[in-house]
């Protein structure tokens, strides 16, 4: 069983809720609640959310196994599951993205070198603590640090999402919609959320995203609608659901099943 709480933050234990180092301290918050805008006190202004997927960027993988075996949380590599960072260690799992760690002679990955993420967070603690010569607070060091992913977490930022799910089953049919309320700030944890709830509809724990094409569009709009597949159709998604909240509109989302193939049983000839 996982030791992992989606209250801390999975690079460094930091408590999501009141900003507390749980290496060194303890507090009260209610670990095991998602951190939201709503619920996270003014100590700690951003949390990131995550889907870690097994087939995600090597050295993000590689990062998110060091982790779980430096802090001992237990989490299965091999499975997708929800994480959350912090402002500092979302930087650099950001920063992976652009970061090599294969050894094209034999397609290895290798455990990334996780002092320089160390050594981000002292600057961010430093930068947010009061000296005790000096009463001013200065945040100019946190600020150059991050400045290069500034535009990357602008696209992180948490969004409620109120939704209808309709799902149109292989046979034409549809099920009953069932409206829901979730808040995400990346594609990826946000088709998660959607499959869960097509899991649950349809009683159908064998489904995955393969078995379905996901669109989304106003509720009274005619057609099929626009497709959310990836990172550049979420961009669009969430512009667009922002002028449906504004507009009062029902933001629909639907799910199409796909006809799965049979397998025809060949008869051998007899000779």
């Amino acid at each position: 069983m996982t030791k992992y709480k989606i209250g801390t933050c999975f690079g460094c234990q930091k408590c999501l809720y009141c900003g507390v180092d749980l290496e060194k301290l303890t507090c009260k918050c209610k670990k095991t609640t998602k951190p939201t805008k709503k619920n996270r006190t003014d100590l700690v202004k951003n949390a990131y959310p995550r889907v870690f997927v097994p087939t995600s960027i090597l050295s993000q993988v590689d990062y998110v196994k060091n982790r779980n075996e430096y802090f001992q949380y237990g989490c299965d590599m091999a499975k997708s599951f929800h994480l959350s960072f912090c402002s500092a260690c979302n930087s650099f799992y950001q920063r992976l993205k652009n970061s090599t760690s294969i050894d094209t002679s034999n397609n290895t990955s290798h455990l990334i070198d996780v002092s320089e993420f160390t050594e981000s967070i002292d600057l961010e603690v430093a930068a947010s603590e009061i000296s005790s010569g000096n009463t001013i607070t200065t945040h100019e060091d946190k600020n150059t640090l991050y400045n290069s992913f500034s535009e990357s977490e602008a696209e992180d930022e948490e969004l409620e999402i109120n939704y209808k799910l309709v799902i149109k089953q292989a046979d034409g049919t549809f099920l009953p919609a069932k409206n829901y309320s979730v808040t995400i700030s990346e594609l990826d944890e946000f088709l998660l959320t959607i499959q869960n709830n097509i899991v649950t509809l349809t009683k159908d724990e064998t489904i995955n995203a393969n078995d379905y094409d996901i669109s989304f569009k106003s509720e009274k709009a005619p057609g099929v609608g626009t497709l959310l597949a990836d990172t550049d159709d979420f961009k669009n998604f969430r512009s667009e659901y922002i002028k449906f909240v504004a507009t009062k509109r029902i933001m629909l989302i639907l799910a199409i099943m796909k006809k799965k193939e049979k397998s025809i049983k060949r008869k051998k000839k007899v000779i």
